[in-house]
């Protein structure tokens, strides 16, 4: 059977040069999630402003420096769920703008951050406000298993951490770091692809795995795994005679790939994307890795969603490809259309 090992190139180009982790997000887009919030004069009205019991809260701090960052940090969290760690200056234009509106009269100077112990006490006060909980033991556990779930549906990074950061704010969960979400996104889709290529393993038959591997053959310099790379140029009877033998050739892999994508469990939208992997494993690579599992998984889905085209006759295949054109083009011939006509009725 096939080597279980894992040489997945999209997650190589993913991997972030200097960590073992995954590189989902864009730095910007990090930065946006977990950046401290610059906010502008209208965003310090709109966050800096205490309903009724955030003002009894703050009143409740006896010393006015520990209120004015307990404001500063409240605003903050309104604006992103998320706890800050910052030193005195590189919030001034906010704390100053909190001196001025709740302590007239008090110097900028005299605000001193508080200590560890204050900070966690504030901290605990703002998810109280706001109702919110941290992401403890027991909520990573069930993140984790949320991911797992969503990881069968499809296993694109960005789209289980989306599913992931939604799950946390329908919640009401402060999201954990973005390294801890990277490492479960990274453990799902490994254990997901791990599954798959067991079950692939497991299904496998001695004539499915030879078929498999003739795709690695040449036919006169033309290896029979590019089929699954090209389309038809036209509708010209040569290039109908070669559809149609492509279609023989990939008819029990086909039959195979359909039953296998159902029994495993892969949605639609996973099938597609393991079958877009295909244009990355040259057949080269192909020949250097004797044709592992990891890049099997990804073949068999391009059968199935390629084979659209081909397992049916060749009538059908042109209004596929038709359909699935956003470009218009040529109306075949008479003469092809003619024998197309009496292929269909053959």
């Amino acid at each position: 059977m096939f080597s279980l090992t894992f040489d997945n190139p999209t997650i190589v180009s993913r991997m972030a040069t200097e960590s073992h982790r995954l590189s989902i997000l864009s730095d910007q887009e990090i930065e946006d999630l977990y950046g401290l919030p610059k906010f502008t004069d209208e965003d310090r009205l709109l966050y800096f402003d205490l309903s009724p019991a955030e003002k009894t809260a703050a009143g409740a701090i006896k010393t006015a420096s520990v209120a004015a960052f307990f404001i500063v940090g409240l605003g903050y969290f309104k604006a992103k769920c998320q706890f800050f760690s910052f030193e005195a200056q590189d919030v001034q234009d906010d704390l100053r703008f909190v001196v001025e509106l709740y302590f007239p009269g008090r110097k900028l100077e005299d605000s001193k951050l508080p200590s560890r112990p204050s900070r966690g006490m504030l901290q605990k006060t703002v998810l109280d406000l706001c109702q919110y909980c941290v992401c403890g033991p027991a909520e990573r556990t069930e993140l984790e298993a949320k991911a797992q779930r969503i990881a069968m549906l499809s296993t694109q990074p960005v789209y289980i951490l989306r599913e992931m950061q939604q799950q946390l704010s329908i919640g009401r969960i402060v999201a954990p770091s973005y390294t801890s979400l990277q490492d479960i996104v990274g453990r799902v889709v490994s254990g997901e692809r791990t599954r798959i290529i067991g079950l692939l393993n497991e299904a496998l038959t001695p004539a499915v795995e030879q078929r498999l591997r003739s795709l690695l053959e040449a036919d006169e310099q033309v290896y029979n795994i590019s089929a699954l790379k090209r389309e038809a140029k036209d509708f010209t009877y040569g290039e109908l005679r070669r559809e149609v033998a492509r279609r023989d050739f990939f008819e029990s892999l086909h039959d195979f790939a359909g039953t296998f994508l159902v029994s495993a469990g892969l949605s639609q939208e996973s099938s597609k994307y393991y079958g877009s992997l295909v244009k990355f494993y040259t057949v080269y690579k192909l020949h250097a890795c004797k044709l592992r599992a990891r890049s099997c998984i990804s073949y068999v889905s391009r059968i199935s969603v390629s084979a659209k085209s081909t397992t049916t006759s060749p009538t059908r295949s042109f209004i596929w490809w038709v359909n699935t054109k956003s470009k218009p083009r040529p109306r075949p011939t008479p003469q092809c259309r003619k024998r197309l006509m009496m292929h269909w009725k053959a």
